[in-house]
């Protein structure tokens, strides 16, 4: 290969590398926004990462967690991590997914969900609202960059 060649090849290499765009999440949720609900007992559902699944919604919400630990914090902003809000309650959902936190005063919440696919992070309030919330089904699936997938919170009225 003669030098004029391998030139162009380079440019070619390095022109490539610059057009590509990065690979990153593209995705992040908004502070301040809070799934709104009168009560947080329900079932987890959602599939782990990399489980082909998580494409279909009805399907990804038929997965129940039985082994999920569930962390609600008082929800306060800006913080470093977890540890500097008081913890607020904790449960386990038992072998079919669900749980239930009780009574809980009005409030805005963080609530962490772990498990050993990893963790999800929802903003909840509890509030009085015209139509009661009979129970929630978090989907800790992961997101695609577009944001599209799982992490939601589905309220279902009563």
């Amino acid at each position: 290969m003669n030098a004029a060649m391998r030139s162009a090849l380079l440019l070619v290499v390095i022109t490539t590398f610059i057009a590509l765009p990065p690979l990153a999440h593209t995705c992040s949720w908004a502070n301040g926004y809070f799934f709104q609900v009168t009560c947080l007992r329900g079932k987890v559902v959602g599939v782990a990462k990399g489980n082909l699944r998580q494409m279909s919604r009805w399907v990804r919400q038929k997965v129940l967690r039985d082994d999920a630990g569930l962390t609600l914090y008082e929800y306060r902003w800006p913080v470093k991590d977890l540890s500097e809000m008081r913890v607020v309650k904790s449960v386990q959902t038992d072998k079919h997914g669900v749980f239930d936190f009780g009574t809980l005063p009005d409030g805005h919440y963080r609530l962490d969900i772990k498990g050993p696919w990893g963790e999800e992070l929802f903003d909840v309030q509890v509030v009085q609202l015209p139509t009661r919330t009979a129970s929630v089904t978090p989907d800790i699936s992961p997101v695609y960059p577009d944001c599209t997938g799982g992490h939601e919170l589905v309220a279902i009225p009563e």
